[in-house]
Order: structure tokens, then sequence, then C-alpha cells
């Protein structure tokens, strides 16, 4: 499934356009980037939404793996 899919169904189930939910996921990205774990994760550096998505998908695969 690609991103835009993702957000398509998100935006869906919670009856808002997809540009709202790109908007309220990039602003979390804004509000988390100061934080210990987003840091580590992502080097410091700010991740576009498509970046930060995967690596969440990442994340979420490795663990269900664990």
């Amino acid at each position: 499934m690609n991103i835009e899919t993702m957000l398509q169904i998100v935006a869906e189930q919670n009856h808002t356009t997809v540009e709202e939910v790109q908007k309220e996921m990039e602003k979390a990205i804004i509000d988390a980037k100061d934080t210990p774990n987003f840091k580590k994760t992502f080097d410091n550096k700010m991740p576009t939404l498509e970046e930060f998505i995967e690596k969440g998908i990442e994340l979420v695969k490795e663990n269900m793996d664990s």
C-alpha cells in the first residue's frame, strides 16, 4: 500500500481530507522533533512526511518480529 492510499484511508475514517491529515501529521512531526527518540531515529534531521511514515512502518514491523 502506498502512502497516498494510506492517507486517503485515514482521511475517510476521520471524515476529513487528505490535506488535513497531512497538515495534522506535519504538526505532529514538528511537535516531536525535539524528543530524544525522534532525534535518535532521524539523526537530528527533519524528515519529510513520507520519510516519517516509512520509518514508522519499519519500526512497527521490527517490533512485531521481536
